[in-house]
């Protein structure tokens, strides 16, 4: 297994904002967040990361201001 760090190419980022930004406006690139509402519910949508429930990115609402 190999991998890398993403800090190493942070000089990179204002050129893939670029090339993504007009795709993902487009509709040719989407993206999902599976939200959930609650510090109190907190626990449930961490247990489904390592379950492999969620899709996309995990996201837990806190607080709305």
């Amino acid at each position: 297994m190999e991998g890398f760090n993403s800090a190493d190419f942070f000089h990179l980022n204002p050129k893939l904002l670029e090339f993504v930004l007009p795709h993902i406006r487009d509709g040719k690139i989407v993206y999902v967040e599976d939200i959930t509402e609650g510090f109190e519910n907190g626990p449930a949508p961490l247990i489904g990361l390592y379950s492999g429930r969620n899709v996309g990115k995990q996201v837990v609402v806190v607080a709305r201001e």
